[in-house]
């Protein structure tokens, strides 16, 4: 192991324990993680899986519907002070169907013309919607409700979170997609078109996002360099921002 790779390791267990105590407190049942360190000399990376390989079990009035599986790739940023995502995928499927129904997936340096955050969407329709009928939710009490009634429970009306306020997808990502995906005829300096205006939307969701936790900047600036004092009074975290859905 180089010599830093005992320290990310560290690193990467209390992250691993911040998942065990955010799944654990969500699911109300333990979700244990495994850390593995591995023998790279040139650049260390340590994954995280969970203790299940079947992933964790996700009941609908008490019976298991879903199965979760988290898995997580972590190495120091290019700074090699910080922790950085490597890669990381969310995969839901049904339980004992070993194809998932979707997986949100982040991948620091993709291979080709696939974005870094993406969604994967696998399961058949009716796999999909049997899903959404035997959920308990409100929406789910609605659907079988509106189905035993005649009306037809479609899958348009599934919502995938994709981001929150501040890190949804821009206009240039869907343009770019149907370019990548399906070859949509463009103009010859779109590529460029689409970057620089995905860099204006990202550089006006940064500054939103400084104003929406001013304290979280500042303190990366300092960790840059920059001299940051704070006003007075200090302004207030936007709560309402950060953890919205």
């Amino acid at each position: 192991m180089t010599d830093r790779t005992p320290a990310l390791a560290a690193r990467v267990q209390e992250f691993a324990q911040e998942l065990t105590d955010t799944l654990t407190g969500v699911l109300g049942r333990p979700v244990g993680f495994v850390v593995k360190v591995g023998e790279s000399t040139k650049r260390p990376q340590v994954p995280i899986m969970q203790s299940d390989d079947t992933g964790a079990p996700l009941t609908v009035d008490g019976h298991v519907l879903f199965r979760l599986l988290v898995r997580f790739r972590c190495r120091w940023d290019t700074t090699g002070e910080f922790l950085a995502v490597e890669e990381s995928s969310f995969t839901v499927a049904l339980d004992q169907v070993n194809e998932p129904i979707f997986h949100f997936d982040y991948v620091r340096e993709p291979r080709g013309a696939v974005p870094v955050a993406h969604l994967n969407a696998h399961a058949h329709r009716d796999d999909i919607i049997w899903a959404m009928l035997m959920a308990r939710a409100k929406r789910g009490k609605r659907r079988l409700l509106e189905a035993t009634n005649g009306r037809i429970t479609r899958l348009s009306t599934l919502h995938f979170p994709l981001g929150g306020h501040r890190h949804r997808p821009a206009l240039e990502d869907v343009l770019e997609m149907l370019v990548e995906e399906f070859g949509i005829d463009r103009a010859p300096d779109a590529g460029s078109v689409i970057a620089e205006g995905r860099r204006r939307f990202r550089s006006i969701q940064t500054a939103v996002c400084v104003r929406d936790d001013p304290e979280s900047a500042a303190g990366a600036l300092r960790q840059l360099g920059y001299e940051v004092s704070p006003p007075d009074p200090v302004p207030a975290v936007r709560l309402d921002r950060l953890q919205a859905y």
